[in-house]
């Protein structure tokens, strides 16, 4: 249910802005249709040093990105955005991980830290998997 969050459809912007393009790019990927056509999920990267987090939306073999107003806090609540999988950390860490510059090994270091906080960590590793198809 997406009541009063702050949910921007177009263009996204900031983080979920960057991510976009790449991750879009799947809609056209053969491979990501097949694998993803049953799936429904909605996964929230909130980059902790940046104004909007990205609402990455899996369905039916196609994926979307929104952007969602980090502040405040309550914007990003599982009841407004109605996600299934949410992570936080600074953008650069996305975007380490995002690129395979990052080891999980050095995402659980990171975690155990808190400097990562993860909910939904099954539906996570759904994430890790498109990033894969990106390479």
């Amino acid at each position: 249910m997406m009541n009063n969050s702050k949910i921007i459809s177009d263009p996204p912007r900031g983080f979920a802005g960057i991510i976009q393009n790449p991750l879009c790019s799947l809609n056209s990927n053969e491979q990501f249709k097949k694998r993803y056509n049953n799936t429904n999920m909605k996964i929230l990267l909130n980059p902790t040093n940046l104004n909007h987090a990205a609402l990455i939306i899996i369905s039916q073999g196609q994926i979307q990105v929104k952007s969602v107003e980090n502040k405040p806090k309550e914007n990003l609540d599982k009841n407004q955005t109605g996600w299934d999988a949410f992570l936080e950390m600074r953008s650069e860490v996305f975007l380490g991980l995002a690129m395979n510059r990052l080891s999980l090994v050095s995402v659980l270091i990171k975690w155990m830290r808190g400097e990562i906080r993860m909910k939904g960590i099954l539906k996570l590793m759904v994430l890790l998997k498109i990033f894969k198809l990106l390479n």
